[in-house]
């Protein structure tokens, strides 16, 4: 539902070229953004689909091309229309991978609306049926 809509997102902000729902795991792929949901609360109301959705990113890479303050220098330099919905915190959390490969991090608070308009068929035919009095 609101999964489009984060990626695109974040792929705008953070200007990275691929993000992954996936969790990391132990490859270590690099300079891909991993986004964790960890809750998501959905609503449907009044023609309109409304999601608070809270979670993590991580991301790996060396560390000269994910220095501190990468996250906070995208959010800021980002525009308002992209980053209003969004509430991060946590940010530039950091875990030493190996040698020069860090994999640093924040948390998020999303907050998704968009129109809910369900598909509610198609017409497949039509037969008409005229009458002579």
């Amino acid at each position: 539902m609101f999964e489009k809509s984060l990626e695109a997102r974040f792929q705008a902000i953070f200007e990275v070229k691929k993000i992954s729902y996936n969790a990391p795991g132990a490859s270590g792929e690099q300079e891909c953004l991993f986004i964790e949901i960890e809750t998501a609360r959905n609503s449907i109301k009044d023609g309109r689909a409304l999601s608070m959705v809270t979670g993590s990113a991580v991301m790996n890479a060396p560390n000269d091309k994910l220095p501190f303050g990468f996250f906070s220098k995208k959010i800021a330099k980002a525009g308002k229309d992209l980053t209003k919905p969004l509430f991060f915190f946590d940010i530039e959390t950091n875990t030493q991978r190996y040698q020069n490969l860090v994999q640093r991090g924040f948390s998020f608070v999303y907050f998704f609306d968009s129109q809910y308009d369900p598909d509610t068929g198609i017409i497949e035919s039509v037969e008409f049926t005229i009458e002579e009095s």
